[in-house]
């Protein structure tokens, strides 16, 4: 099947036999060295043909392939070397640079591709849909407004065909591959809470919002909950970056990041590595421990679910009675209240928090911390330290000071 020339076909869309031609006046003419700016540009634009020319070609064989050879294609629920190959094929066009105009069939050939294979993606092994999920993810992100659109719509495809596949009942394995994909570009330096990437959120929002046939099913509500949730890992990644010298609302942020994570044992257990790590880098090794406790509970649980272990995370409540939520660390050791003020900390002005300390620490040593930490970060000559526990008045406060109690 070729796609036929019409009317109003763009200049880089004409026909490869007209662009040969052309293509040998075009190198010719740049061998010269007078060749004009006209030239150079004419003659990118005809490579660029080209390229977009062969695309289409691959994926007209590809869909040529996969019709003549499907029953090999879904042998072992599509999880076979014939399956990864032509899988690999469609997934090196989004890695690797095309034409909007390319990029356009791409899209379309993936659409048809997981309509008609969903157990390679569905069912079993997680590889082809975890790998999906994150070149998808980075197309929304596309300085080019029709690539974000179609990778938003790519994606609601794959999220909805999960939820058609498990008979409307849940698209979790989606879920859970876009939430750790979106973490993994995050690592990568890939991804960024900008206004691309949320524009791509908000369609998505969108298609499931206005999708009539699944108005009474759970799958909006589903599709907004993981909307919500990749906002808030983008939303701690941005504070966790703002507060890296500030240990104590670091690790706060991590805790809460893998406290949301409780259906996502993957990433709820990095977190967790994460934050047993900072707690040994700050000497707080009895927080360290629990975190790993939180850890072993986790790998149990999974494994009890699986029927490898007899009694899950319940093994583990006679260390700590929060196991079963994955909630607070067990404290103890000296505690020190905190009041934090000021319109310095924005959405942390007024709040107060427990800062563990060790049994002899002294509130002189702490507030000198606090100078310390905040006076880098604001300016030591707006810092100024509450030193009594009397309740701050709000009315007198001067809003060109940052004020904290101890």
């Amino acid at each position: 099947m070729r796609w036929p020339v019409t009317a109003d076909m763009r200049e880089d869309e004409v026909f490869v036999g007209e662009l040969a031609q052309a293509n040998s006046h075009s190198l010719r003419l740049a061998k010269d060295a007078g060749t004009s700016e006209a030239d150079i540009v004419h003659q990118a634009l005809l490579e660029g043909n080209i390229a977009t020319e062969v695309c289409l070609t691959i994926l007209d064989t590809i869909s040529f392939f996969t019709q003549s050879f499907k029953t090999q294609l879904l042998s072992n629920d599509g999880h076979n070397p014939l399956m990864k190959k032509v899988f690999d094929i469609h997934l090196a066009f989004l890695k690797n640079g095309q034409s909007e105009a390319a990029l356009k069939h791409v899209f379309a050939s993936l659409r048809g591709f997981i309509s008609k294979f969903p157990a390679a993606f569905f069912k079993g092994r997680v590889n082809m849909c975890a790998a999906l999920c994150y070149e998808i993810l980075k197309c929304c992100t596309s300085k080019v407004s029709s690539t974000r659109n179609e990778a938003s719509a790519l994606l609601y495809l794959l999220m909805r065909n999960n939820f058609e596949f498990t008979k409307r009942r849940t698209f979790l394995r989606t879920h859970l591959q876009i939430i750790i994909a979106v973490s993994q570009l995050i690592a990568d330096v890939a991804l960024s809470g900008g206004t691309r990437f949320q524009d791509s959120l908000l369609i998505i929002n969108n298609f499931a919002n206005s999708d009539r046939p699944m108005k009474a099913t759970a799958f909006p509500s589903e599709v907004k909950d993981l909307t919500k949730r990749i906002r808030t890992v983008l939303m701690a990644t941005a504070q966790m970056k703002e507060h890296e010298k500030d240990p104590e609302m670091l690790i706060d942020l991590q805790y809460s990041l893998a406290k949301s994570y409780a259906s996502t044992p993957e990433l709820r257990k990095t977190w967790l590595d994460s934050m047993a790590k900072i707690h040994v880098k700050n000497g707080d090794f009895s927080e360290a421990a629990m975190c790993y406790v939180h850890v072993a509970a986790l790998v149990a649980e999974f494994l009890h679910r699986k029927k490898l272990f007899p009694s899950g995370c319940t093994a583990f409540r006679k260390i700590t009675p929060n196991i079963d939520e994955e909630a607070a660390m067990k404290e103890d050791g000296g505690m020190m209240d905190v009041h934090y003020s000021e319109a310095f900390f924005e959405e942390e002005d007024g709040k107060e928090y427990i800062y563990k300390e060790p049994k002899l620490t002294g509130l002189s040593e702490i507030s000198f911390r606090l100078l310390k930490l905040y006076g880098e970060k604001f300016g030591s000559e707006t810092v100024k330290i509450i030193q009594d526990s009397n309740k701050v008045e709000l009315k007198v406060r001067d809003h060109h000071l940052l004020r904290t109690q101890a």
